[in-house]
């Protein structure tokens, strides 16, 4: 349940571009050669945090052929996108110069040849005795969005005309920008998990333990709905990732893994408010979620390697067997707390039954509301391409899994709980992989396939959700009295009549209403 909505309310992390990858080779010699040495001490990048500024030392040896000359130096950033520098150009004077240096070349004009006295050949070196300037240049640097960038240092001698940005001194360091949670974060994860436990408690008060072992007893919609999960899902991801992202393999895998999750527990909420069979989704959520500690290396260790001999090695798939064990724990838990109520409890539980859709809808909208704005920065990694992914991947699985149910005679009640099963699967599981796939932030960064199919998933549910609980509210004593009369006409409905009170089984699900005697 949790990481459906954390996809779209937490949106905490994002994807991958082709320039995304751009890399120096080393920190403290990545240079073209020219009059101007810099070291930055460890062979490390410049790791920046995004939205803080940071500032930097880089050690730098200037050697001067004139007192009168004067080097401009420009600091810039290579991807705007990922990190800004915010200092203006440094000009540095040779008249200031009072080194003595030392410089060690095997080319280079200016030299002083070295005489070799040994009749065994050595290497020729050139030793160069001039002033110098040695120093300290301050970087300021501001992070942007997440990534890895490169900063160009380059040098240019003022009044020099015959030089240009070709023959220039330039030194090139790696940037890594990361994003740090903060305790809002936190707080907000919190929040969910509070809001998950609480919509969990309240299904177990809803659920009908008779209904869950008939499905058990006849899994027919159960098998449907686990063979489009672990069936159809995989074989859709797979193809889509190789038709729409063929050129991107670390998209094409977080679409893949996207589809070979388990079913996330939001469905039960949409199970819920668009009047689906709940005891059958939450009993296909939990087979689900249990097939996943099986399906999921089955499939990416089998299909999912087309995709990671692509990336050349550079994956370590770990299966996230905690994250299924603890959404299991989160799932079946408070399901039982709330199965308890419903039989101590009652009055508990009518109230819990009343509020249940009201709170669910507006706390959705709340926390939908302000995880898209505190993190608004992952939509500029949403390409085309990306999103015609992820849309595909959830959408498709809605539109076959319909199909099949309907194909096999299931009733519009199962059909669309189906559907929505099937669609909806735990992206929680496939980000958490991906960020163990890749080192940071390169894993952050790959994790925007799965984020992507995430936030385009419930969209077209969310939408029939509020049009669905509209018109009901506008037809409340249709729904109030037609339904049971209407299902009994289409044989979905079972009438036992014991002692007064009438039990009604629509579609599978029991409820018990007593029956008003006239005289």
């Amino acid at each position: 349940m949790t990481l459906r909505i954390l996809a779209i309310l937490l949106l905490t992390l994002e994807g991958i571009s082709a320039e995304s990858g751009q890399v120096a080779p080393d920190n403290a010699s990545n240079r073209t050669g020219g009059p101007m040495e810099l070291s930055w001490g460890p062979l490390q990048p410049f790791v920046l945090t995004m939205y803080q500024e940071s500032t930097f030392s880089v050690e730098y040896t200037l050697y001067c052929n004139h007192s009168s000359d004067r080097y401009r130096v420009e600091i810039s950033s290579k991807r705007h996108v990922v990190f800004t520098v915010r200092q203006d150009a440094i000009v540095l004077y040779c008249s200031n110069a009072t080194d003595i240096l030392m410089n060690v070349t095997d080319t280079g004009p200016q030299v002083i040849p070295i005489p070799v006295t040994s009749s065994t050949p050595s290497p020729r070196y050139h030793v160069i005795q001039r002033k110098g300037l040695r120093g300290k240049l301050t970087l300021a640097l501001y992070g942007e969005l997440i990534g890895r960038a490169l900063l160009d240092v380059k040098l240019q001698k003022v009044g020099n005309s015959l030089q240009n940005e070709t023959t220039a001194d330039r030194h090139v360091f790696n940037v890594v920008v990361f994003r740090k949670l903060g305790v809002f974060d936190t707080v907000f994860r919190v929040l969910i998990y509070i809001f998950i436990v609480f919509v969990t408690l309240a299904f177990g008060c809803k659920l009908d333990i008779d209904v869950v072992k008939e499905n058990l007893r006849r899994p027919v919609a159960p098998a449907i709905g686990l063979c489009c999960q672990y069936i159809l899902m995989p074989m859709i991801a797979f193809a889509i990732a190789k038709l729409v992202v063929p050129n991107d393999p670390a998209v094409a895998l977080g679409i893949f893994i996207s589809g070979v999750c388990p079913g996330g527990g939001v469905s039960n909420i949409y199970s819920h408010l668009l009047d689906g069979d709940l005891s059958l989704s939450i009993t296909m959520t939990t087979i689900s979620t249990i097939a996943a500690l099986g399906m999921m290396p089955l499939w990416i260790y089998t299909l999912g390697k087309v995709f990671t001999d692509e990336l050349g090695g550079a994956t370590k798939m770990d299966i996230p067997f905690l994250n299924i064990f603890t959404a299991l724990i989160i799932l079946i838990v408070p399901l039982l707390v709330g199965v308890a109520i419903k039989y101590k409890l009652p009055r508990l539980t009518k109230v819990l039954m009343k509020i249940i859709t009201p709170v669910t809808l507006f706390v959705i909208i709340i926390l939908i509301s302000v995880g898209i704005y505190t993190n608004l920065f992952i939509f500029k990694f949403f390409e085309p391409k990306v999103i015609l992914a992820g849309s595909l991947l959830p959408y498709c699985g809605y539109i076959l899994s319909g199909i099949i149910s309907l194909i096999l005679r299931q009733s519009w009640t199962k059909v669309k709980t189906i559907i929505i099963e099937t669609g909806i699967q735990n992206q929680g599981v496939a980000i958490l992989l991906m960020f163990t796939a890749f080192p940071p932030p390169d894993g952050e960064i790959a994790a925007v396939a799965p984020i992507a199919s995430g936030v385009m998933t419930p969209l077209p549910l969310f939408v029939l959700t509020i049009i669905y609980q509209i018109y009901k509210r506008c037809n409340k004593d249709k729904y109030a009295s037609v339904p049971e009369k209407d299902a009994t006409k289409r044989g979905d409905v079972d009438m036992e009549v014991k002692n007064g009170s009438t039990k009604i089984i629509v579609n599978g699900n029991k409820e018990e209403k007593e029956m008003l005697q006239d005289g």
